[in-house]
Parts: C-alpha cells; structure tokens; sequence
C-alpha cells in the first residue's frame, strides 16, 4: 500500500465517525398533534397539486361506468 492509499483509508474514517447529531433536531421522535382543519386543509392542499386529476379521473370512471351500466 502506497502513501496516497493510506491517507484515502484514513479520510474515509474520518468521515464515517463524524457525528451529524450536532445539526438540526432529526432525533426529536414527538409529532405535533393535528386538529380536524389541519387534516383538512393537507388534505386540500394536495388534491390542488398532483392529487387533483386523479381525482378528477376517479369521478369520471365511477359516472361512466354508472351510465354505461344503467343503459346496459
């Protein structure tokens, strides 16, 4: 093992031992506690994003197939 195979071995030991706890608060295992217009309010935040045509898309399926089975 050469020079430069020592000093990589011994960075990459470095940076495994390093202790990230020192940032943020990520170990704090509580979660605040949702009131019914919180859930609401997620709740419609996400049908405007990505979750509306989906939606859209169910609605139309579930009218459809009632049609299509009150016809037939």
């Amino acid at each position: 093992m050469s020079f430069d195979d020592d000093e990589a071995q011994k960075e990459t030991n470095d940076t495994k031992e390093y202790d990230w706890r020192d940032y943020g608060d990520h170990d704090q295992s509580s979660h605040p506690d949702l009131e019914a217009k919180d859930v609401v309010a997620i709740f419609i935040a996400s049908l405007q994003t990505i979750f509306l045509p989906l939606v859209i898309l169910a609605i139309f399926m579930l009218l459809l197939g009632i049609t299509i089975g009150l016809i037939f």
